[in-house]
C-alpha cells in the first residue's frame, strides 16, 4: 500500500461541508462593528509578501517513469494578510485577519504528482465553519484565501475570554512539543510563529501574580477541551496541561523550566492514552532541551525528543495511527536530536542553520536562513531546506518510506515581505 502520511505543512481542510460559514458571518458583525464605532480606537495593519521558489521532488527508485514525480518546479509566490483590531470600550477588542495567497508554476520538469498527493493526510479539522479555501484552481495558476482571526475578546474583572477564531498552542518546547497536538506548525513552516487560527472559546483566569488558569473548547468537525495551568516557584517555572481530542484522544502534561548558570533549560512529558484500538493504547512523549549565547552573539538551541508513538524507521505501522493521521503527534520516528544556532552578521544581516536527526533511521534535515533588514518593517529573506535521507523506494510493486525526511521535498525560496 501507498502508506497516507501527512509531509505538507499543517493547514486546515478546505471543505465547507454544504454548510454557510459563520466564519464569515462573523467576520460582516465585526465590519459592521467598526462602522458603528467609528469613534472607538482602532488598528488597520498589511502583510504582504512575494517570492521566488525551486523545489527538487524526491524521485523513486524502481518506481514507473510516468508516475514518477517532477524532479523540479519553479514557482512565484504572491501573499497579503489584512488585519484590522478595534476597541470599542477599555474591556471590549474585536479582531479580524483575512489572507489572500497565489501561486504560479512557473516551470517544471515533466512528472505525475499522484505520489506527493497519496502522502499527504487528512489532518484534523478545528473550524466549526469556514470559506472555502480556493478561489482560483487553473493550472499553473492557483489563489486561495484564509480568514485566519475572526474574534471577539472580552476582559471582565478576572481574566480576558476569547470567543471565535483564535490561534491556540501549548507547551514549552522549540521542536517537538509533547502537548501541542492542535496544528502544529511543523518543521517546514514558512512561518512558524504565526499558528493556523482555530475556532474556540478560551478563557485566560489569573490565580495570583505569577499563577494562572487557561480553560477552553476548540470546536470543529474535530473538537478539543483542554485545561492549563501555569505558575512559578522560586527558580522554576511550571505547566500542567490536560487535553482530549474528539473524546477519544487524551493527552497529560508536564513540563518546567529554569536556568542552570548561562543556559535555559527546559523539559516536557506527557502521557498519551487513546480509546481507539489501532492506536495501542498508551502512550508517552518527552523533551529535554538547552539554550545558550556562545561566542557573544551566537545563539544555540538543542533538544532531544522521545516518542513512543513512533516507529523505529518502518512506517507502514503510521497509517493506522489516529494519532499521527489527524497530525496530533507529527513526528514519525522514536528519536530526535534538534540542533539550531543563529548569529547577527551585521545590524541588517541575521543567520541561522539547523537540522533535525532522526535517531531511528538517522536521516537528517538541514534548514538555514539568511535575513536582510530593508528598513520600514520591511524584509528580504533566502530560505533553504535539504534532507540527507533515503528516499522512498519500490517493494513489490508498490511505493514504501524508509526515511522520514526522504519524502521531504528541496526547497530554496527567496521571499520579501514588508508590514505596513
Amino acid at each position: 500500500m501507498i502508506l497516507n502520511l501527512n509531509v505538507a505543512n499543517h493547514s486546515v481542510r478546505s471543505e465547507t461541508h454544504g454548510r454557510p460559514s459563520v466564519s464569515a458571518a462573523l467576520a460582516a458583525v465585526l465590519l459592521l462593528g467598526l462602522a458603528g464605532f467609528a469613534e472607538a480606537e482602532w488598528d488597520v495593519w498589511w502583510d504582504l509578501s512575494a517570492g521566488a521558489e525551486v523545489v527538487a521532488y524526491p524521485q523513486v527508485s524502481g518506481l514507473d517513469d510516468a508516475m514518477q514525480p517532477p524532479a523540479w518546479a519553479l514557482d512565484q509566490t504572491f501573499s497579503g494578510r489584512l488585519n484590522l483590531a478595534w476597541y470599542p470600550t477599555t474591556s471590549l477588542e474585536m479582531g479580524v485577519h483575512y489572507g489572500l495567497a497565489g501561486q504560479v508554476r512557473l516551470a517544471q520538469a515533466d512528472g505525475d504528482g499522484a505520489l506527493q498527493q497519496a502522502l499527504q493526510t487528512d489532518l484534523a479539522d478545528f473550524r466549526w465553519r469556514d470559506l472555502d479555501t480556493t478561489v482560483v484552481d487553473n493550472d499553473p495558476v492557483r489563489v486561495s484565501q484564509n480568514l485566519d482571526r475572526a474574534f471577539v475578546r472580552a476582559y471582565p474583572s478576572r481574566g480576558d475570554i476569547t470567543l471565535g477564531r483564535q490561534p491556540i498552542s501549548f507547551g514549552l518546547a522549540r521542536v517537538y512539543s509533547p502537548v501541542d497536538v492542535i496544528l502544529p506548525s511543523g518543521l517546514q513552516a514558512q512561518e512558524p510563529a504565526y499558528r493556523a487560527g482555530v475556532d474556540a472559546l478560551r478563557w485566560l483566569l489569573p490565580m495570583g501574580a505569577v499563577t494562572e488558569l487557561d480553560l477552553g473548547w476548540v470546536f470543529g468537525d474535530d473538537s478539543v477541551l483542554f485545561a492549563r495551568g501555569y505558575t512559578q516557584v522560586s527558580r522554576f517555572t511550571w505547566e500542567a496541561t490536560a487535553l482530549t481530542v474528539n473524546q477519544t484522544h487524551h493527552v497529560l502534561g508536564l513540563g518546567a523550566q529554569t536556568a542552570l548558570g548561562d543556559w535555559g533549560v527546559w523539559q516536557e512529558m506527557a502521557v498519551l492514552a487513546t480509546q481507539e484500538t489501532t492506536d495501542g493504547g498508551t502512550g508517552f512523549r518527552a523533551t529535554l532541551g538547552v539554550d545558550q549565547q556562545i561566542l557573544d552573539d551566537v545563539y544555540v538551541v538543542a533538544e532531544y525528543h522521545f516518542n513512543s508513538t513512533g516507529a523505529d524507521g518502518d512506517y507502514a505501522e503510521i497509517a493506522a495511527s489516529g494519532w499521527h493521521q489527524t497530525g496530533l503527534v507529527s513526528p514519525w520516528g522514536r528519536h530526535y536530536i534538534s540542533l539550531q544556532a543563529s548569529k547577527p552578521l551585521s545590524p541588517l544581516w541575521q543567520a541561522s542553520l539547523g537540522q533535525a536527526i532522526n535517531l531511528s533511521d538517522h536521516g537528517v534535515l538541514m534548514t538555514g536562513a539568511l535575513s536582510r533588514s530593508l528598513g520600514n518593517n520591511s524584509t528580504l529573506d533566502v530560505t533553504f531546506l535539504h534532507a540527507l535521507a533515503k528516499r522512498p523506494d519500490v517493494r513489490n510493486a508498490e511505493p514504501r518510506v524508509v526515511d522520514e525526511y526522504g519524502v521531504y521535498p528541496s526547497r530554496i525560496q527567496v521571499n520579501w515581505s514588508a508590514v505596513f
